[in-house]
């Protein structure tokens, strides 16, 4: 039998020279055997040069319409400042390409009603490059087995010390602060992990002078009393953490969201209904880059693989959880998730 032919590697053209764009995504599809770093474009074209040169990437463009018109450009990565990411998806889109979205998708659940009508043949999803671990697909299969019987808590911490004032993520009308930049994520594994979505909302966000949550706490009510309790914050030490709680197991997830490139990846599962004791299982992963891992099974549903893909309806109800927690924040009560 002749040995299965691989698929051609997807061309992906990159909108923005952000560092994420470079730091990130471009080392992940330089390393994949399935996509190919093809075509940079920026405002300014020397800087997308520049960028071509240090990433050997074959294409540089100085504007973001000419690397649309590129026929040979299949899949976009939507790397701009936040509030330019659901004008520009729904462009690539409407160029016949397939979109990966920088997180979040959009400001607002309503924002992303712009990408409505989108050709269905194409693939559109907002980029949590966590859920693609390996470590993350297998926490949940054992959930869904319901070993551990059900899922009755979730808590998470994610944090980092901004110290760049000129930084995006200082602009409120840019989309700043720490809900957009870390509870996007938070809020995506609290749904990830109790496989649904969350009915309510209450949260207390400290803003500073520029007017960007620089510190949120959150409740995600799932119904039954099932929560989800997260943190997130601009302004203290970096910090990183997951714990599911079931009737039966304690599950820790040490790094979870930024994992160990050079070392194993862990899940704790500790079944021991004692709090003086422990009964303590440790299952290990691989150390893996999670970028090339997102852009890999991106590119391989391009080409009609079956992986796991998270589509524009997550899009969607990530936001509105989102939206939920900014309403509670400026009402100061629970607010219903839109859809919930």
């Amino acid at each position: 039998m002749a040995p299965a032919i691989e698929p051609k590697a997807v061309k992906w053209g990159i909108l923005g020279a952000a560092r994420i764009a470079e730091g990130a995504i471009v080392p992940g599809l330089r390393n994949s055997a399935a996509c190919e770093a093809y075509a940079v474009a920026a405002r300014d074209k020397d800087r997308a040069v520049a960028m071509a040169e240090r990433c050997g990437i074959a294409k540089a463009y100085g504007s973001y319409d000419a690397l649309l018109a590129d026929p040979e450009v299949e899949v976009v990565y939507v790397a701009l400042p936040n509030h330019l990411h659901v004008e520009w998806a729904r462009k690539a889109a409407d160029a016949g390409k397939h979109v990966l979205i920088e997180k979040p998708a959009g400001l607002t659940r309503a924002d992303l009603a712009a990408l409505v009508g989108v050709d269905p043949g194409l693939r559109v999803a907002e980029a949590f490059m966590v859920r693609h671990q390996p470590r993350w697909q297998a926490l949940r299969a054992r959930l869904a087995s319901g070993e551990h019987g059900e899922v009755r808590t979730v808590s998470s911490l994610l944090s980092f010390m901004m110290t760049k004032e000129d930084d995006f993520r200082t602009k409120p009308e840019w989309g700043g602060g720490a809900i957009y930049d870390l509870g996007c994520y938070t809020a995506m594994a609290a749904r990830f992990v109790f496989g649904g979505e969350p009915q309510r909302a209450l949260a207390e966000c400290h803003r500073d002078g520029r007017g960007i949550d620089m510190f949120s706490s959150v409740i995600l009510d799932f119904g039954r009393g099932h929560h989800a309790i997260f943190a997130v914050s601009l302004a203290q030490a970096s910090a990183q953490n997951l714990q599911v709680v079931c009737e039966r197991a304690y599950i820790d997830l040490p790094k979870a969201y930024v994992p160990s490139r050079t070392e194993p990846n862990l899940i704790h599962i500790d079944l021991s209904q004692d709090h003086a004791k422990s009964d303590l299982t440790t299952l290990s992963f691989d150390p893996l880059d999670q970028y090339e891992a997102e852009v890999t099974n991106f590119s391989r549903v391009v080409r009609g693989e079956d992986v796991p893909f998270y589509g524009l309806d997550d899009a969607r109800a990530n936001m509105a959880v989102v939206d939920a927690i900014f309403q509670s924040a400026r009402e100061g009560s629970w607010a219903p998730v839109e859809g919930a």
